[in-house]
């Protein structure tokens, strides 16, 4: 009997700590980290600058990649998604905000719009994220892989006609698996997709 009752003692005494904040509990799970997605837009503007007002369509990112989570591969066939490393928003809007500052700076058109605007485009950019994830197949290669294609086409009261389509992928060796380091290298990679789609688009736009 005074077993149970100096157990029952204890028990309540536990009870009270807790509730008044005495023992504290330490979470095992670590927080959540954001991320954006951001090129220095080091754009060469055109010369002269172009006519027309280009309308940046919004991005599609495939259903592998198209959630916030960083997205890892680790084998041919093998995938992870990371729910503690994640995009601030979707990476759709962030790479669709990255491409209409960038197109803007480069000037090859007048105006560069979004698909909210109710300016009439004389050329509609779509664009398809195929790939955007982090290549962790080799533990002491990983790198970052960014692949995009565009379609551009010029609107006309007749009909649209499809005057350039191309597909860019690139894959930049990171300095290891943290997400810092795997940003870097997205950056790096949308960096250069960017150069390589505004000097196309110079000789496509018109």
């Amino acid at each position: 009997m005074k077993k149970l009752l100096s157990n029952l003692w204890h028990g309540a005494f536990l009870l009270l700590a807790l509730a008044s904040g005495c023992v504290a509990i330490e979470r095992s799970y670590p927080d959540k980290r954001y991320f954006v997605l951001e090129v220095n837009r080091n754009v060469n503007p055109s010369n002269p600058p172009g006519r027309g007002v280009l309308q940046v369509a919004n991005i599609r990112v495939s259903p592998r990649y198209e959630d916030k989570g960083f997205v890892y591969r680790t084998s041919g066939s093998g995938y992870e998604s990371d729910f503690y490393n994640q995009f601030l928003v979707s990476p759709a809007a962030l790479l669709g905000e990255e491409l209409r500052k960038g197109l803007a700076q480069s000037e090859i058109f007048r105006h560069v719009i979004n698909a909210s605007s109710q300016l009439e485009p004389t050329h509609v950019l779509e664009g398809v994220v195929n790939a955007l994830y982090g290549d962790f197949r080799d533990p002491g290669a990983p790198k970052a892989v960014l692949e995009m294609e565009f379609f551009l086409r010029k609107e006309s009261p007749s009909k649209a006609e499809i005057v350039a389509a191309k597909r860019y992928a690139k894959s930049v060796a990171v300095t290891g698996r943290s997400p810092e380091a795997l940003v870097k290298g997205w950056n790096e990679a949308l960096d250069a997709i960017l150069s390589a789609l505004v000097a196309d688009l110079k000789s496509s736009a018109h």
